[in-house]
Order: C-alpha cells, then structure tokens, then sequence
C-alpha cells in the first residue's frame, strides 16, 4: 500500500505542476509586452471542466468497479485522485488551447480534431497512471485506460460540439435587436 500511496502522490505533483506550467502566464521580456490575462477563458474553461468531468468521472467510478475490481472502500479514494487529477488535465488543457490555439472566428475543424487527440493522449496517460497506481497490475490498467478512452471520447465530442452550439446559439441571441424580442423576456418591466 505505500508503494502506491507514492505513486498517486507522483502523479498527483506531476499533474499540478504540468498545470502551473501550461497555465501560468509566461515571463515577459523588455521587448515584449506583459501577458494580458484573459477571464473569459479561464471562467469558460472552468465551466466546460465541471460539465466534462461530471459526466467523465461516473464512466472511470464505474469502470473502477468493473475493470479494476474496485471495492466499495477504495471508491471514494480512487474518485478523489482521478477527479483531481483528470480536472486538472482537463482545465489545463482547455486553458491552454484557450491562449495558445486558435482565434474562436478561425477554429475549424481540424484544429478540434488537433485538440481531441493532444488530450486524448494526456488524459490516457492519466488513465493508465491512475488504474496502475490503484491496481499495480498493467494489464488492469490497460483495460481501464482503454474503457475511459472510449467513453471519455464520446462525452468529449458532444462536449465540444454542445459548447459550439451554445456559443452560436448565445451569438444569434446577442444579435437579436432588443425590439424584437417581447420585453417580458429581456427583463423590462415596465412594460409589463
């Protein structure tokens, strides 16, 4: 039990420090400009990680059962690292592409495709990391990381799709001239 005890709080630092890393401005040099913080994509990040992980972090509880023949005392234990954990890949990831991929007017389609499989390849990673360190067996591990991949990539894509819908559909809201919409359903009560 210690050795897997030192696993998880491995994997645990690496994790957090790859997210300090990914998310923390970078140091400005005299000729460039300081780094402008931008809240709207840390807050939509955070949103898009509590709808990803919500749905994500049952499949793995479910999979902790089945695949790695996880105990019903272990379950609380095994959801806080892998929650934990996954949160904070997910978050970093997201904050990262955030900043650095593409403008949200250029993002297309093979920039997503581009940002599904640098997460897939992190997040399976974390996968295996985290199956290993409960069982210590590579081949539990292997099933696990490959039944997360599969039900982690279907909750991705509607993820991502889902969040493009919502940001067209707040678009076509926020261009709706406010005379056009009945005042009861943008707040004015005068006119009620």
């Amino acid at each position: 039990m210690q050795r897997t005890t030192r696993i998880l709080l491995h994997l645990a630092a690496a994790v957090v420090l790859a997210v300090l890393i990914v998310a923390s401005p970078t140091r400005a040099s005299a000729q460039s400009p300081a780094p402008v913080v931008d809240p709207p994509v840390l807050e939509r990040s955070l949103y898009k990680t509590a709808v990803f992980e919500s749905a994500t972090n049952a499949i793995d509880l479910l999979l902790f059962g089945s695949l790695l023949g996880g105990h019903l005392y272990a379950g609380p234990t095994f959801l806080a690292v892998n929650a934990t954990a996954a949160a904070l890949l997910y978050y970093g990831h997201e904050v990262a592409w955030g900043y650095l991929g593409p403008p949200d007017a250029d993002y297309d389609v093979n920039a997503n495709i581009l940002k599904g499989i640098t997460f897939r390849l992190a997040s399976s990673t974390r996968a295996f990391a985290v199956g290993y360190g409960f069982t210590g067996n590579p081949i539990a591990a292997g099933g696990f990381m490959v039944g997360s991949a599969v039900g982690e990539t279907v909750v991705y894509v509607a993820s991502e799709y889902g969040w493009e819908f919502y940001d067209q559909y707040r678009g076509r809201v926020a261009a709706t001239p406010a005379n056009a919409v009945p005042a009861a359903w943008h707040g004015d009560r005068a006119s009620r």
